[in-house]
């Protein structure tokens, strides 16, 4: 018996010092010499054509039938919770189910725009081929029609935890969890240095991004009256691990800042030695001494930090919302533009150096209201800037992909705008201009 307990794996009580040291190796790890790469995440919900309601997982044909179609197709099951299949991977790329049914579609890194509209048609096609002749996948930041109490939540024990915490936490956390919808992209960072400048201006631009890409309508099944409603709704989930991280601009940000960051946070759950438990309001901090931990569970708490620009392996910016085809895919161009040109990387990092948290702050509150024209000014030279210099540097394969964003934005001032109009006209004009699929 001896021999068997001394082969059995020993997690780490580890103090406030081991902690930070340890998450800022792990940062320092995941550097990358050239960076290059994009790693892109494409959030759909699952709609009927005809009456533009959402699908339950559960419901025949829902999300359920769907995965296990899917797995019968050469599709590797990575996530599964009794028979429930909640993710599944093929050639890098793959897909998962969020809280509320959200399908997400993410694709392996890749260096260009146009290869990841074509890797990401493929996987779309996929999953298109064993849907229901009514059935689409659309592209939108929030259900057209289906209100989240009528949708169940994914049986997921992380899923149920999160759930439950996020009731008193504000009152759009459970809409964030089941309602909304997003198009993420991550990107490298060279060393520290690198991902001070980056972390920086991504936050600087990140009440920009959630402008230029605002595609939500609706919400609980009404027009929404404004703009950004998605914005708006992580301003109403737990702020303290939601939006801008505390000192993102105002101070010297870097990997130490992070992890100090994430020790003053709850958690929610936790893994400790390879079993789940519910942590609920308990920070970090005090979980240290209470649990013992391996040292590849460290890299759990990242996820559970919810900012509108997040480190983990990479840095991702988070800010878009879900878009129809092709606009989704000018969230990519932009972001390799600014993050991937040195010239540009400098001149709003150096612009950024203006401003600090209050001024973010101040624009995402104005992104609700708009009652401050001042700082509307200043947002919208912003916004027309990133357009135009990101066309300036990218290739003319990508500047498609911006071209057409402006293109819209010109004629209807937002998406979001373009597919209320759209609606007016028709449900199935709506239908056809949020359905993704090859066009």
């Amino acid at each position: 018996m001896k021999g068997i307990e001394n082969t059995v794996k020993k997690g780490e009580i580890y103090t406030k010092e081991k902690y930070i040291s340890a998450q800022v190796d792990f940062f320092k790890a995941h550097s990358t010499e050239q960076p290059k790469l994009l790693g892109m995440e494409f959030e759909h919900f699952l709609l009927d054509r005809e009456t533009l309601r959402s699908y339950d997982y559960f419901e025949e044909n829902g999300q359920m039938q769907m995965m296990k179609a899917l797995a019968e197709k050469d599709w590797k099951i990575i996530i599964q919770e009794d028979d429930y299949i909640l993710g599944l991977e093929k050639n890098g790329d793959t897909i998962t189910l969020e809280p509320g049914g959200q399908v997400e579609i993410s694709l392996r890194p890749l260096t260009s725009v146009v290869e990841i509209e074509k890797y990401y048609l493929e996987v779309i096609e996929e999953i298109n081929n064993v849907l229901m002749p009514n059935q689409m996948l659309a592209g939108i930041g929030y259900h057209p029609v289906t209100r989240i109490e009528e949708l169940s939540l994914l049986p997921k024990k992380r899923y149920a935890m999160m759930y439950d915490y996020f009731q008193d936490n504000g009152i759009f956390c459970h809409n964030m969890m089941k309602g909304t919808a997003a198009t993420q992209v991550s990107i490298d960072y060279k060393d520290e240095e690198d991902f001070i400048k980056k972390f920086r201006v991504a936050n600087y631009i990140s009440p920009a991004m959630a402008s230029l890409f605002d595609a939500t309508p609706f919400f609980e099944g009404a027009p929404t009256i404004g703009k950004n409603m998605r914005a708006r709704i992580w301003a109403e989930t737990d702020v303290k691990r939601s939006k801008l991280i505390p000192g993102s601009l105002t101070t010297h940000f870097d990997f130490k800042s992070y992890a100090e960051y994430l020790l003053k946070l709850p958690p929610i759950l936790l893994y400790t030695e390879g079993k789940l438990i519910y942590s609920k309001d308990e920070p970090l901090l005090s979980s240290l001494s209470k649990y013992p931990f391996y040292e590849s569970e460290l890299e759990h708490h990242q996820s559970m930090v919810f900012p509108d620009v997040r480190l983990k392996r990479f840095i991702e910016i988070r800010m878009p919302d879900s878009l129809p085809f092709p606009y989704s895919l000018a969230v990519g161009a932009m972001v390799k533009a600014v993050f991937y040109t040195p010239s540009l990387l400098e001149k709003y990092y150096q612009e950024s150096l203006a401003y600090d948290d209050a001024w973010v702050e101040s624009q995402n509150t104005n992104l609700q209201s708009f009652t401050n024209l001042s700082l509307m000014d200043t947002l919208e030279s912003l916004k027309l800037n990133l357009l135009n210099d990101a066309q300036l540097v990218i290739s003319e394969g990508e500047r498609v992909y911006i071209k057409q964003l402006q293109e819209i934005l010109g004629k209807y001032g937002s998406i979001t705008d373009y597919l209320l109009h759209q609606y007016d006209q028709s449900v199935d004009l709506f239908a056809e201009s949020i359905e993704i699929r090859r066009k």
